[in-house]
């Protein structure tokens, strides 16, 4: 994360969680996993992307830890309103030695002694959620509730570390738990880190995976892969691109990116000189070297994520928006898009528009992310014509509006209209390489590109979300 990201958001998801080592290090890991858990889910996880992975722990020491108001009571935990919460409280444990019951049993006597060590003295019932060895180290998640709250505690040791051991071990206390808990788990030094992403959903409930995924038409498909024990998934490094699903009585509960922050950087490196679509005319695009870079680095970070991912995007268009510099990146044909608007490294993801985005959680935002650029994600409407969501900001965040930018591949385009129904919805001039409709999100309509002549050169369908949130027009789902 950034420096502002952490001194913005710390102040509300990181009270009252208590790291055991490596604080600087493991607070930064914590923080992400909560941006997931919160659900403002995979929306506000995945619009943290694009700055999640930019600082490292010496950073976030010269940052400072804010600390703020939450709604967890001191030694009480947090309240557990969803059914679905305690469903996941109350499922038997699991992992690759849950079937020890010598082991639960003595896991639950200790770590019960030791309630008030890890700050849950008001919350009498403790539950082994995971024990497994399966990731080549010991990992352990605890829950204690009470009738109306809830928090866990997690540890990650040696194979083999009994359970006395165990508390006095790495890991962290106090955090809440979700209807589908998402911890990363780590093992290691400081410098040398092994770290697996746990996904747990209540018992029987049904996980399910795509590790990649495929632009066919104007959607995105996946095949799904049921997790090979069901109602829980364990992902291994290297493989956190894609996304996950989790379906409970015949329901889909769930649906998002299974990893993030550390997809974005070092993951592929980009070359310093994209090539650009040497089908439009050229001349107009404004390239500078500072502007395409982050903006190659947010393409692929968040083409990874998905699986979406192609060896090296293309410059569709290059020019400026609001005042400020805006690069549109894709696919050389039809794919995924990511226009980046603005200067700088990272950015602000805009995942829905203004009525359907999550709101922000802290006072500090708009301020500390005003210069921050804006990143929007959408699938090339056809082959010769590039179309994507204009973002904008809207107090700390990043949100979509009715703004179209239009993006011909043919340099005769002079004009391009929006048709529905043997009507032009919306029109605009071509200029600079591109126009700019107004259109509502969720729009139906055909996008054609003429000539001079009143010929069409490019044509495509628009198919968006009308609402919701959306990584490249792909539905994120939370339906607890």
């Amino acid at each position: 994360m950034s420096v502002d990201e952490l001194r913005a958001g710390l102040a509300r998801i990181a009270a009252g969680v208590v790291p055991d080592e490596d604080p600087y290090g493991r607070l930064l890991r914590h923080a992400r996993r909560r941006w997931r858990r919160r659900f403002a889910g995979y929306g506000a996880a995945v619009a943290a992307l694009l700055v999640a992975a930019l600082a490292g722990p010496a950073t976030l020491g010269a940052a400072g830890l804010p600390w703020g108001p939450d709604d967890r009571r001191p030694g009480g935990g947090y309240p557990v309103d969803s059914p679905w919460t305690w469903r996941l409280l109350d499922s038997p444990p699991r992992g690759s030695l849950a079937g020890d019951a010598n082991l639960v049993a003595e896991l639950t006597r200790v770590f019960g002694a030791a309630r008030d060590e890890f700050g849950m003295a008001e919350l009498p019932t403790v539950r082994i959620l995971w024990i497994d060895e399966s990731a080549g180290f010991r990992q352990l998640v605890v829950a204690y509730h009470s009738d109306d709250s809830a928090a866990l505690v997690t540890r990650e040791a040696p194979l083999g570390t009994p359970p006395g051991k165990l508390v006095d071990i790495g890991g962290y206390a106090n955090l809440r738990p979700e209807p589908f808990t998402v911890l990363d788990l780590g093992f290691g030094s400081r410098t040398v880190q092994r770290t697996w992403t746990l996904g747990l959903a209540p018992a029987g409930c049904a996980v399910s995976y795509a590790r990649s995924a495929r632009v066919v038409g104007p959607a995105v498909q996946r095949r799904w892969t049921p997790a090979p024990i069901g109602d829980h998934m364990l992902v291994e490094p290297g493989f956190a691109q894609g996304w996950w699903r989790v379906e409970c009585d015949g329901q889909t509960r769930q649906e998002g990116p299974i990893g993030f922050s550390r997809e974005l950087h070092g993951k592929g490196a980009v070359p310093p000189d994209l090539p650009r679509d040497d089908r439009p005319a050229t001349s107009a695009l404004m390239l500078d070297a500072e502007m395409v870079r982050p903006a190659a680095e947010s393409w692929r970070g968040l083409a990874n994520l998905g699986g979406l991912a192609e060896p090296t995007p293309v410059i569709r268009w290059a020019g400026r928006l609001d005042g400020e510099q805006a690069v549109l990146l894709g696919s050389p044909g039809k794919g995924p898009l990511v226009l980046h608007v603005g200067s700088g490294d990272g950015g602000l993801l805009a995942l829905a528009t203004e009525e359907q985005a999550t709101p922000d959680d802290t006072e500090t935002a708009a301020t500390s992310r005003a210069g921050w650029p804006l990143v929007a994600t959408g699938i090339t409407p056809a082959y010769d014509l590039a179309a994507v969501r204009v973002p904008a900001r809207s107090g700390g965040h990043a949100v979509l509006t009715d703004r179209l930018l239009v993006v011909p591949a043919r340099a005769t385009a002079v004009r391009v209209e929006a048709v529905a129904d043997g009507r032009v919805r919306a029109a605009a001039p071509v200029g600079a390489g591109a126009a700019e409709l107004t259109l509502p999100v969720g729009a139906e309509v055909t996008l054609r590109a003429l000539d001079r002549n009143g010929r069409v050169v490019a044509s495509g369908r628009l198919v968006e979300l009308a609402e919701g949130e959306r990584l490249f027009d792909e539905r994120i789902v939370s339906n607890w």
